[in-house]
Protein backbone atom coordinates (compact mmCIF):
# COMPACT_ATOMS: atom_id res chain seq x y z
CA UNK A 1 0.00 0.00 0.00
CA UNK A 2 3.16 2.07 0.60
CA UNK A 3 4.19 1.74 -2.30
CA UNK A 4 1.38 2.55 -4.46
CA UNK A 5 0.93 5.89 -2.32
CA UNK A 6 4.19 7.03 -2.96
CA UNK A 7 4.08 6.01 -6.83
CA UNK A 8 0.57 8.08 -6.91
CA UNK A 9 2.44 10.95 -5.64
CA UNK A 10 5.51 11.03 -7.50
CA UNK A 11 3.22 10.46 -10.40
CA UNK A 12 1.64 13.77 -9.08
CA UNK A 13 4.48 15.85 -8.25
CA UNK A 14 5.69 15.14 -12.07
CA UNK A 15 2.74 16.44 -13.28
CA UNK A 16 2.34 19.15 -11.34
CA UNK A 17 6.00 20.32 -12.10
CA UNK A 18 5.30 19.89 -15.86
CA UNK A 19 2.38 22.31 -15.95
CA UNK A 20 4.08 24.79 -13.70
CA UNK A 21 7.27 24.63 -15.95
CA UNK A 22 5.60 24.18 -19.14
CA UNK A 23 5.61 26.83 -21.37
CA UNK A 24 1.82 26.59 -22.90
CA UNK A 25 -1.64 26.96 -21.33
CA UNK A 26 -5.03 26.26 -22.42
CA UNK A 27 -7.41 29.23 -22.68
CA UNK A 28 -11.04 29.50 -23.83
CA UNK A 29 -11.61 32.32 -25.94
CA UNK A 30 -14.72 33.92 -27.15
CA UNK A 31 -14.44 36.23 -30.11
CA UNK A 32 -17.18 39.13 -29.67
CA UNK A 33 -20.51 37.70 -27.37
CA UNK A 34 -20.98 34.54 -29.31
CA UNK A 35 -19.46 31.59 -27.49
CA UNK A 36 -18.60 29.06 -27.97
CA UNK A 37 -19.87 29.21 -31.68
CA UNK A 38 -17.42 32.12 -31.75
CA UNK A 39 -14.32 30.72 -30.18
CA UNK A 40 -13.32 27.84 -28.21
CA UNK A 41 -10.52 26.13 -26.41
CA UNK A 42 -7.04 27.01 -27.66
CA UNK A 43 -3.31 25.77 -26.96
CA UNK A 44 -1.59 29.55 -26.37
CA UNK A 45 1.88 30.36 -25.37
CA UNK A 46 2.05 31.58 -22.08
CA UNK A 47 4.20 34.39 -22.56
CA UNK A 48 2.35 37.02 -25.02
CA UNK A 49 3.78 36.92 -28.28
CA UNK A 50 2.85 39.75 -30.49
CA UNK A 51 1.36 38.40 -33.69
CA UNK A 52 3.94 39.77 -35.89
CA UNK A 53 6.49 37.38 -34.26
CA UNK A 54 4.64 34.98 -33.63
CA UNK A 55 4.64 34.38 -37.72
CA UNK A 56 7.89 35.42 -38.13
CA UNK A 57 8.87 32.42 -35.23
CA UNK A 58 6.32 30.04 -37.90
CA UNK A 59 4.16 29.39 -35.58
CA UNK A 60 -0.04 30.26 -35.90
CA UNK A 61 -1.77 33.48 -34.46
CA UNK A 62 -5.38 32.63 -33.27
CA UNK A 63 -6.93 35.22 -34.70
CA UNK A 64 -10.96 35.31 -34.27
CA UNK A 65 -13.98 38.69 -35.47
CA UNK A 66 -16.02 39.48 -32.80
CA UNK A 67 -17.01 43.46 -32.58
CA UNK A 68 -13.31 43.81 -34.58
CA UNK A 69 -10.64 41.73 -35.43
CA UNK A 70 -9.09 40.29 -32.32
CA UNK A 71 -5.89 38.60 -31.42
CA UNK A 72 -6.21 35.90 -28.93
CA UNK A 73 -2.74 34.56 -28.74
CA UNK A 74 0.00 32.63 -30.27
CA UNK A 75 -0.14 28.70 -30.84
CA UNK A 76 2.27 26.26 -31.44
CA UNK A 77 -0.29 24.61 -33.26
CA UNK A 78 -1.94 24.92 -36.64
CA UNK A 79 -5.60 23.72 -35.46
CA UNK A 80 -5.25 24.13 -31.94
CA UNK A 81 -8.79 24.46 -31.17
CA UNK A 82 -11.09 21.79 -29.46
CA UNK A 83 -14.87 23.00 -29.61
Amino acid sequence: MKKILILVIGILAIITTYLIISPYKTERVCFGDVCPDNGGLYVLYKAPIPESICKTMGKYPVVGIGWSRVYAGCSPYPNAISR
